[in-house]
């Protein structure tokens, strides 16, 4: 790793909305050039562009070696280098597990898990010699909880937390740290989908977690903005949990009998 001047850069897959937009404005306003890259391009670059300056939006099939790599040679060639990645790009479905599909599940684990590989695989040369250089992966809840008809997501999502563990042990040595973020029931269009499918209810979600509330994408991207930072620089190989207390709640006493 080599100390570099100027804007640390940073590549946020799944930028165009979500959790993704979210964390790409929050390390632009940190003050870092940021690619967001996603399939979507049209709405990368819309991103990008309320970004303002210092902001550049990519196309990227993040199951696709030849799409990553292009990604990652665009990168190399706007900028010269990379300092922080982002792994967001991810998908879900919501199917009984007797039904599950081989062909939508094997297409689930690539987006979520196999996209994740990728793009941490491509982006290794050039964040080896990045400023004090992050990989940021997206876990969930899911890889802690069994939910009820995720069954590839949860599946997923567990796997990104062994990657991660994986890579943050291997490339500690080369000064790469490599952390996860779990976040729980975030207000995005992607939870409120379970809402309207009538997966998920509302008040028995909020009943059970502790702070009562939706977590909000702002409060997503802080935390990753902190594992960015140097205030991290002594953190690697973890999963940092947004959930407002979902994951560790015991509480079983009746609703009448909760504050």
């Amino acid at each position: 790793m080599t100390e570099q001047g100027g804007a640390r850069v940073a590549l946020v897959t799944g930028g165009a909305q979500g959790l993704g937009a979210a964390i790409a404005r929050r390390l632009h306003s940190d003050g870092m050039t940021v690619v967001v890259a996603d399939l979507n391009l049209a709405g990368a670059r819309l991103s990008a562009e309320l970004l303002g300056g210092r902001s550049m939006g990519l196309e990227v099939d993040v199951t696709s070696d030849g799409s990553v790599g292009l990604l990652v040679d665009e990168v190399a060639r706007a900028f010269g280098r990379l300092d922080v990645l982002v792994n967001n790009a991810g998908i879900i479905s919501r199917t009984p597990s007797a039904e599950f599909d081989t062909a939508a599940w094997l297409r689930e684990l690539d987006v979520n898990l196999g996209g994740t590989m990728r793009c941490s695989r491509a982006s290794f040369e050039l964040l080896r010699s990045g400023a004090f250089p992050a990989i940021i992966n997206m876990a969930s809840v899911g890889a802690t909880l069994g939910m009820p008809l995720r069954l590839a997501y949860s599946s997923a999502k567990s796997g990104v937390l062994g990657l991660t563990r994986t890579l943050a042990a291997e490339w500690g040595a080369f000064g790469i740290r490599v952390n996860a973020l779990a976040p729980g029931y975030i207000d995005t269009d992607m939870m409120r989908s379970g809402f309207e499918l009538g997966v998920l209810d509302e008040q028995a979600l909020l009943a059970r977690t502790p702070l009562h509330r939706l977590g909000d994408a702002d409060e997503v991207a802080a935390a990753a903005s902190f594992l960015a930072s140097r205030d991290a620089s002594f953190v690697t190989g973890i999963v940092l949990k947004v959930d407002g207390g979902v994951t560790i709640d015991g509480d079983f006493r009746p609703a009448d009998a909760r504050p």
